[in-house]
């Protein structure tokens, strides 16, 4: 008998192959958005630790108080922690980061309350007895994450519990 060769594809394999791409990718994008937002906080918290960890051992390092401000143009102490931050050593800019643009808002608080910047004394400790970063995205009563200093200089990042809540210790909560 005649055998027939098959050396592509008909009409109606390519139409269906394309139809379930086409509904695989629909249903993906909006995933992928939700992806690519949370990566962008993410960056901001693992940028801001490197800034911390950079500050932290430098003063160690150099033995000499080393400073982290929030900084809007990346040369001085002035502007919004989420649009960046420098370190600063003997009042010279030794590095500085730029946040990329999100639609949240960078906090932090220490104690005392006075206290707008981290200020690394050479024993690698705080000058502030304590504080936290948190990242807020707009209309979220809880944070996306939370960074807790203790007063020896050390951060540590605070996982949500089972309800979602970041617990700083047992009895104290962070809201936005």
């Amino acid at each position: 008998m005649f055998k027939q060769s098959h050396d592509g594809f008909s009409l109606l394999e390519i139409l269906i192959t394309f139809s379930i791409v086409l509904v695989l990718l629909t249903i993906s994008l909006p995933y992928q958005k939700i992806f690519f937002d949370q990566s962008k906080i993410d960056i901001i918290k693992l940028q801001l630790l490197r800034a911390i960890n950079l500050a932290r051992q430098t003063a160690l390092l150099r033995k000499e108080k080393v400073t982290v401000c929030e900084s809007s143009n990346q040369t001085t102490c002035f502007g919004h922690w989420k649009e960046g931050y420098v370190v600063l050593s003997n009042g010279k800019v030794i590095y500085s980061f730029l946040n990329p643009v999100t639609v949240g808002e960078l906090y932090w608080r220490a104690f005392p309350k006075s206290q707008v910047q981290l200020h690394y004394l050479p024993s690698g400790a705080l000058e502030s007895e304590n504080g936290t970063f948190f990242y807020c995205l707009p209309g979220e009563k809880k944070p996306s994450w939370v960074i807790v200093f203790s007063q020896s200089g050390r951060a540590r990042e605070i996982v949500p519990d089972q309800n979602g809540e970041m617990l700083i210790d047992a009895r104290r909560k962070i809201y936005c």
